[in-house]
């Protein structure tokens, strides 16, 4: 893959890192996870910015759209928090599974930096940490995420 073209996979990552940030600020902050993943959106940040140096790296320039996007996402953010997305048994199910699909897909992408497919020059020995990073993360989503379906189709209910 040469240096644009992993760029351009890197870009489209980060566009959709910006919106499960957003999901999973708006996650984190429901009371119902009871802290089990509050240390979510920092560690997504870190991911973040730190495909974002490498974007920057390698297209030799400031990528500074994604402050837009970022931006975007954190009013998508406030509209979803008014509609309370992640409360109610059903809505906290599919949140909780868009997240896992999210974390799945960004897996991918640290599966194939690691395999050297997308550049991430000396950073590639990172991408085996944030691979083990998002495993354990979409673990806990699962965890979350069968709990939350325990409760919303329980026949109790």
């Amino acid at each position: 893959m040469t240096s644009q073209s992993s760029a351009l996979y890197m870009r489209t990552h980060l566009i959709g890192a910006s919106g499960g940030l957003q999901l999973a600020r708006l996650v984190a902050n429901d009371p119902w996870t009871a802290g089990a993943i509050d240390h979510l959106p920092a560690e997504l940040e870190e991911e973040m910015a730190f495909v974002r140096a490498r974007v920057e790296e390698l297209s030799g320039h400031r990528e500074r759209w994604l402050g837009a996007v970022v931006g975007l996402g954190t009013g998508v953010r406030g509209v979803a928090g008014v509609l309370h997305v992640t409360r109610g048994r059903f809505r906290r199910v599919a949140a909780l599974e868009a997240m896992r699909s999210l974390l799945l897909a960004k897996k991918a992408m640290w599966e194939l930096g690691m395999e050297g497919r997308v550049d991430f020059g000396s950073g590639a020995a990172r991408c085996a940490e944030l691979n083990d990073q998002a495993a354990r993360q979409a673990e806990e989503l699962q965890e979350l995420h069968q709990r939350a379906a325990d409760e919303a189709f329980s026949a109790d209910r």
